[in-house]
């Protein structure tokens, strides 16, 4: 799995189900369980496994994509699509406003890691006319 774009499909696909689960986890609202500690309720499991498991190998793909020497438009797609789709599936769920904050909350994460990813991506680029070291 070298191919730049399918590490960008993997990522997009990883960060959409770790949104959705967030997006799960607004909606069905969070218990107290045994010794104080809160966690999703019973019949939360598919949003528990969306969320260590999407977030693991969405992480994993950030990774890979950010020790690349690639513009970083392509780093920015991953986040910034997970969490467009994550802001979409929660409204989609419910129109209350723990729903509504959390998807102001994730568009706003959106723009602004992909502003920063897009600034990195920038400056580290030699000015035009100048060649890149080594």
């Amino acid at each position: 799995m070298r191919s730049l774009w399918w590490i960008v499909a993997v990522g997009v696909i990883a960060f959409s189900a770790f949104f959705w689960a967030v997006g799960g986890a607004v909606d069905l609202g969070l218990e107290e369980h045994a010794r104080g500690r809160y966690g999703l309720p019973d019949g939360g499991e598919r949003y528990t496994y969306a969320l260590f498991g999407g977030g693991v190998i969405a992480v994993g793909s950030a990774l890979v994509l950010a020790g690349r020497r690639e513009p970083g438009w392509k780093t920015a797609l991953l986040p910034a699509s997970g969490l467009g789709f994550g802001a979409v599936s929660v409204l989609v769920l419910g129109q209350q406003t723990r729903h509504w904050i959390a998807a102001c909350a994730m568009g706003i994460a959106g723009i602004v890691m992909t502003l920063a990813a897009l600034r990195r991506g920038h400056a580290s680029q030699p000015p035009r006319g100048q060649r890149a070291p080594g």
